[in-house]
């Protein structure tokens, strides 16, 4: 007496490929594939799959229906952790406070960079004014003084 075929379905993410056979490596067989899916869990014996009826109808067929697309593929896959954003986030925040002191810092100093420069400044004009001042002085003690040696060096 021939065995009764069992359903058995495996999907790659955009098709659902279901068969009725009697025993896996049939089942195997009908989906042409060398891969053991049984043992990698990704087929498994389904008597009440949505296509049970169909490929029970025409045992060794497979029955191959669209399922979920590239979207529905994209949906299976694990979600990022929301913790590394965190601390990145906080990271980048910490950098930007960091960058805004340094700017601060570097605006403070030219601020009186600019000071001194024009302190310095105010400084030589006086100097320069002194110096002058001492000049002109100098030069009208030495000319009296030269005339007072000239006369009394003359017999």
């Amino acid at each position: 007496m021939a065995r009764a075929p069992k359903v058995f379905t495996w999907s790659d993410g955009f098709h659902r490929y279901t068969v009725a056979a009697t025993s896996r490596v049939k089942a195997l067989a009908a989906w042409e594939t060398d891969r053991d899916l049984f043992k990698e869990g990704v087929a498994v014996e389904a008597p009440d799959a949505p296509d049970a009826k169909a490929a029970l109808a025409a045992p060794g067929a497979v029955i191959r229906r669209a399922e979920g697309g590239l979207k529905a593929a994209v949906e299976t896959l694990p979600k990022p952790k929301a913790a590394p954003k965190k601390k990145a986030d906080a990271a980048e925040a910490k950098r930007k406070k960091a960058l805004a002191e340094a700017e601060a810092a570097l605006e403070a100093a030219e601020a009186e960079q600019r000071y001194a420069e024009a302190d310095l400044e105010r400084r030589r004009r006086e100097l320069d004014a002194e110096a002058k001042a001492l000049s002109g002085s100098w030069s009208k003690r030495r000319r009296s003084l030269e005339q007072a040696v000239n006369r009394l060096r003359s017999p």
